[in-house]
């Protein structure tokens, strides 16, 4: 019997050319005295409305007091529209940390972040100040990297002493069915010691959604476990982080239209990348990875299957940890091994 097929998110065959564009991340002081949501969802709309026709697309973040925006579009539009920020009384000291001419990385209009951290306003203020010291000194961030230091900078202890503050190995957990992605994080949180930050994630729509990530040191190596709802995978500010995962884990329920609308929503998040991260399937029973597998290679994804069963949070991570491990091994001794390559095989 041949597996189903998933037409709605094949790959292309050939990576598509990416529009080139002026890429601007800065952050900002709020001088919002009421609820910050509401007032995200309102910049959103105006966003949408004013922005969309000029090609500019946004992503929004509000943390200890501070916003961060990371927008891309043509030139001509970001220098007026950047004009028109400045003077918005809605914010204050506005301070430019990146920005560059290159490839679009937002593929589409709105995205917007709430990161749910017990913080001082003071040590945002201090991350600010320093990443844009360091880049104004000539150290190269990309703007998913610079949204990333900001928002969810690595927190361990001795992370301030690393010489490369952003590298480190970064996992994505998506589940078929039910909160496994979150159970997972939490579980890993309390094995390790660590403490799981929250985020809400929203798009064009008014639907929010929640994502979970720890960070832990395991065999002296830092690894970032971030748990993501499936409707997430759509937004354009989760899709230009896709390239930043070494793994995608697929947490199946054994409902075959379940794990293949997964499977769907993942290989849509990754069309256009060009080094995709593996994908790490987990399944109760080898019979569970037959389709997904076939599937996935059949699109020029690697797929690795692991037998646990993904309600169990303890033997989920027993049965991956191992896969986990050959990755950051080959990182160790060499970079380019440790890139994910397409496969066709269909073995």
């Amino acid at each position: 019997m041949e597996p189903p097929s998933v037409p709605a998110a094949r790959l292309p065959q050939g990576l598509p050319v990416r529009e080139n564009v002026s890429r601007v991340v800065y952050a900002s002081q709020s001088r919002i005295s009421g609820s910050v949501y509401a007032e995200m969802e309102r910049i959103r709309g105006a966003a949408l409305r004013h922005n969309t026709p000029l090609r500019v697309h946004t992503a929004l973040l509000y943390q200890s007091g501070w916003f961060v925006q990371w927008k891309e579009g043509p030139g001509d539009a970001m220098v007026s529209l950047m004009a028109r920020v400045a003077r918005d009384p809605r914010h204050h000291s506005l301070r430019v940390i990146h920005s560059s001419h290159g490839p679009r990385l937002l593929d589409g209009p709105w995205s917007m972040a709430i990161v749910q951290r017990v913080e001082k306003p003071d040590d945002m203020t201090l991350r600010v100040l320093q990443l844009r010291d360091r880049i104004q000194a000539g150290a190269q961030h990309s703007p998913p990297s610079v949204w990333r230091q900001l928002s969810t900078p690595m927190q361990l202890p001795g992370a301030a002493l690393r010489a490369e503050l952003d590298v480190f190995q970064r996992v994505l957990v998506c589940a078929a069915f039910g909160g496994a992605s979150m159970e997972l994080v939490q579980w890993l949180a309390h094995l390790m010691g660590a403490n799981v930050v929250h985020r809400r994630f929203a798009g064009p729509q008014d639907r929010d959604i929640s994502t979970d990530l720890v960070d832990f040191e395991h065999d002296g190596e830092v690894l970032r476990v971030v748990a993501m709802a499936r409707a997430g995978l759509a937004l354009p500010l989760t899709r230009a982080f896709m390239p930043d995962y070494s793994h995608v884990m697929l947490l199946l329920c054994g409902n075959p239209d379940r794990d293949l609308a997964l499977l769907r929503s993942v290989v849509s998040a990754l069309a256009g990348v060009p080094a995709p991260p593996m994908l790490l399937g987990v399944g109760a029973s080898d019979a569970m990875h037959l389709h997904p597998a076939s599937i996935a290679r059949g699109l020029g994804l690697v797929y690795l299957p692991c037998r646990a069963d993904p309600k169990d949070s303890a033997a989920t991570w027993a049965a991956a940890r191992p896969v986990l491990a050959e990755w950051r091994q080959a990182a160790n001794s060499d970079p380019l091994a440790a890139a994910p390559r397409a496969r066709t095989s269909r073995r």
